[in-house]
């Protein structure tokens, strides 16, 4: 998708390329000021500034205009920096509006670009030009298609900044828009910036940052919006914000200590891989998806974690991973269904089955895991098909393992599990209107639930070492099992 996009913009650009030159600036003065402005149809303006300290505006207002700003002497060793480029376009029809072109290209560090259109339009700003030392570059796109209902309503908005400490804003009103952003800090060490806004329906937001310590955020209000963030490096930092229906949203991200957070609001929203239907230019949707989280948040700090959510209906999601190698992952089909998880250690697994990451299933309207784990190696296998079933496992320690399973008819089924120590096992199978709640504290303690419906069990195993506990009821019986000391041995069984 990427590659796609970013070759359309280059192809349109030189589409509309070799413009008459309205003004050329030679290397012969500094501190160069530079203004252009036509009125009319498909007029061209083209500024080109050698030197450091210049300043260009260029404003056009009707149809098809082109407007091209090259400010450093591009293609050579020298550098120029602390230039300000301004390049607005307004289009004046119903019709057809806008249709304009804006390119700014500006080398090294410093440098300060806007772009202002009005209609269909076209804008690409290039700061820092690889290979140069470039850096504490701001670059502004604001595309506004609002008003003109009878145009195309695409406007494609390109940002590229190489080197450190840049900041990058693209903000577009109106429908079928594309922004593409793409920052790298491989020169210097300070950290670059994006903000995309885009307002209307079928929008697509494509921000690619590489380095350490970048920041994006991304906000879509409309319809069918699509949002792709990849960033390479540590220490990066990615907001989604979407509101509105049928969105879609991914964040990926390679590297150490990064922080991914996508919330959306609606119906019909999904996180996933964020293809749109069309290539740009078209009508751009999302690919119809199979599943549709309303809420999602993610956040990952370590090496080789790996969250997975997958959501249908109006459920919400949180997992928080800290350290190495751990795994959650949820499949969710259920109004106000909740998977909340928080681990911090290594090799710490949610998961539906023991020893492998596979997505947990939860299924029914208001059903609720909650998962806390913290130290090494401990898993929570866990598996629900119900209304209003409940979850909730507190672990702390490590090689502990959770196991429970409430079923179909798990309308008021309720399950807690908490176990402090190494090793702890604890198990528990539930159907119908079951309730169990197992805390152990020690070693190597052990505890089996088994119920049917209207059941309740309590079994409680405190510090020492050897204590199992084994209850199987049925009918409308209840247990309650307490063991103190080593070697203790419990057994209930009722139907």
């Amino acid at each position: 998708m990427k590659k796609t996009i970013y070759t359309s913009v280059s192809v349109l650009a030189l589409a509309f390329a070799a413009p008459a030159v309205a003004q050329t600036v030679g290397p012969s003065a500094a501190n160069n000021e530079s203004a252009v402005t036509q009125t009319g149809n498909s007029n061209k303006a083209t500024v080109k500034q050698l030197q450091n300290q210049q300043t260009s505006t260029i404003s056009q207002t009707g149809n098809g205009h082109t407007a091209t700003v090259n400010q450093g002497d591009l293609g050579t060793p020298s550098e120029s920096s602390n230039n300000k480029a301004t390049v607005t376009q307004q289009g004046r029809t119903l019709d057809n509006g806008g249709s304009g072109l804006a390119t700014i290209s500006q080398e090294s560090s410093n440098n300060t670009a806007t772009v202002s259109q009005k209609g269909s339009n076209q804008a690409l700003i290039d700061q820092g030009i690889a290979t140069r030392t470039g850096g504490n570059n701001t670059a502004t796109i604001t595309q506004d298609n609002i008003e003109f209902s009878g145009a195309s309503n695409n406007n494609i908005a390109g940002l590229l900044q190489n080197g450190s400490n840049n900041s990058g804003t693209t903000t577009q009103s109106g429908d079928r828009n594309i922004a593409l952003t793409k920052q790298s800090n491989s020169i210097g060490g300070l950290a670059n910036t994006a903000i995309v806004s885009q307002t209307g329906n079928d929008n697509v937001a494509d921000a690619d940052q590489s380095g350490n310590n970048n920041a994006l955020t991304t906000a879509q209000t409309g319809s069918g919006n699509v949002a792709d963030t990849y960033q390479l490096g540590d220490g990066n930092t990615a907001n989604v914000t979407q509101t509105g229906a049928t969105n879609e949203a991914a964040v990926r991200q390679a590297g150490n200590t990064n922080d991914a957070t996508v919330i959306q609001l609606a119906d019909g929203n999904n996180v996933g891989d964020p293809l749109p239907d069309n290539t740009p230019g078209g009508s751009v949707n999302p690919r119809s998806s199979t599943y549709t989280p309303r809420s999602v948040g993610v956040l990952q700090q370590g090496n080789d974690n790996k969250a997975y959510v997958s959501q249908t209906g109006s459920g919400n999601a949180n997992i928080d991973q800290i350290g190495n190698t751990n795994f959650a992952g949820v499949v969710q089909d259920g109004a106000g269904a909740i998977f909340d998880v928080s681990q911090t250690g290594n090799s710490n697994r949610v998961t539906k089955t023991a020893g492998s990451n596979a997505n947990v299933t939860q299924t029914g309207a208001a059903a609720q895991i909650n998962v806390d784990q913290t130290g090494n190696i401990n898993q929570a296998v866990l598996s629900q098909i119900g209304n209003h079933a409940l979850v909730d496992i507190d672990q702390l320690g490590s090689n502990n393992l959770a196991t429970t399973t409430q079923g179909p008819a798990a309308t008021d089924a309720s399950s807690t599990i908490a176990q402090t120590g190494d090793g702890n096992t604890a198990s528990v199978t539930q159907a119908s209107f079951a309730t169990s709640s197992v805390i152990q504290s020690g070693n190597n303690d052990l505890a089996t639930v088994s119920q049917g419906a209207n059941s309740y069990s309590s079994v409680s195993q405190t510090a020492g070492d050897g204590n199992i506990a084994s209850v199987t009821q049925g009918a409308s019986d209840w247990s309650s099992v307490a063991q103190t000391g080593s070697l203790n041995t419990a057994t209930v069984t009722q139907n």
